[in-house]
């Protein structure tokens, strides 16, 4: 495994404090340590935000550039994401651009595997795996073989439940798993969220097992197991030691992504990259416990 982060650990252009451009993210998360990277396109598809420019593709190529001068791979991109089912949906056209966008994006970046959502099927009140297997299976097929002919691989992405009485295609692994299996192709596996999957309450450690080698990529985040908090690991209620055990076991060749997009939100620019460092030091720390059955000793991974 190699540490990694997503570009949403700072690259919030419209958040609280002061700008941070999607180069300026890079560089500094060069600075800190990590040498690989997922692309949130997700949030570079917002109003005003580079995917959403008339001269994105440009945008990409630079972006793509500097990460080749840095030494940084992009080895994970996160699509553009909406709810394609949903029968009251606006300007779906245009989300369909930002999707074939973040396809491109991701080819030009030189992405393995570009992370979406499901959607769950929304025109009755009650939950249907069936219609939502369905409308999955109907609406994806393009973007996944533009996605595959470009050499990019797709990570579909456990979900979870936003509360008690709503239900949420692909927040069970049964459901999941049903989803990535329907499309026969090695090139299409799953996406691990550590903090959806403590939001859903299974045994993440035996779900894992069942995700086997359809295991690609990872989002690695912490939470209290009310909400999607997307805490650093430690900052929550998680026990990383048998979720790093179980990688292990299975001998997940992935990377461990991070995904803690408010982590940096309001230090203080004069302490972000400290901030940023410790990011670093917690990932190699995890790393660590993957070879380890009990605590690791400091330092004992290096870069």
């Amino acid at each position: 495994m190699r540490l990694s982060t997503s570009t949403n650990i700072m690259d919030r252009y419209q958040k609280v404090q002061s700008a941070v451009s999607m180069e300026d993210c890079i560089r500094r998360c060069h600075a800190a340590g990590y040498r690989v990277l997922d692309m949130n396109c997700h949030d570079m598809s917002n109003p005003g935000m580079p995917l959403a420019q008339d001269n994105w593709e440009a945008w990409a190529h630079h972006v793509a550039d500097l990460a080749a001068e840095l030494g940084i791979e992009f080895s994970q991109s996160h699509a553009h994401f909406y709810h394609f089912l949903h029968p009251d949906l606006q300007n779906l056209a245009w989300h369909e651009e930002l999707l074939r966008r973040s396809i491109d994006c991701s080819a030009i970046l030189g992405v393995r595997w570009m992370t979406v959502h499901a959607a769950t099927e929304a025109q009755t009140k009650g939950f249907s795996h069936a219609r939502s297997k369905r409308g999955n299976l109907e609406y994806f097929p393009p973007f996944f073989e533009r996605a595959l002919k470009k050499g990019v691989g797709i990570v579909l992405e456990n979900m979870f439940d936003p509360n008690p009485l709503q239900r949420t295609y692909t927040a069970s692994p049964e459901d999941l798993l049903d989803l990535v299996d329907a499309f026969h192709d090695a090139r299409i596996g799953v996406c691990w969220d550590f903090g959806h999957a403590n939001l859903v309450g299974i045994d993440q450690n035996m779900s894992l097992l069942q995700v086997g080698s359809r295991l690609k990529s990872t989002h690695v985040s912490d939470n209290h197991g009310t909400s999607d908090e997307h805490l650093l690991p430690f900052y929550g209620l998680m026990d990383w030691q048998p979720l790093m055990n179980t990688l292990k076991q299975i001998g997940y060749a992935g990377d461990l992504t991070f995904e803690i997009t408010p982590f940096l939100d309001r230090v203080p620019p004069a302490i972000r990259d400290t901030a940023l460092r410790h990011t670093v030091e917690v990932g190699q720390y995890l790393m660590a416990m993957a070879e380890s059955d009990g605590t690791p000793e400091l330092g004992m991974r290096e870069g």
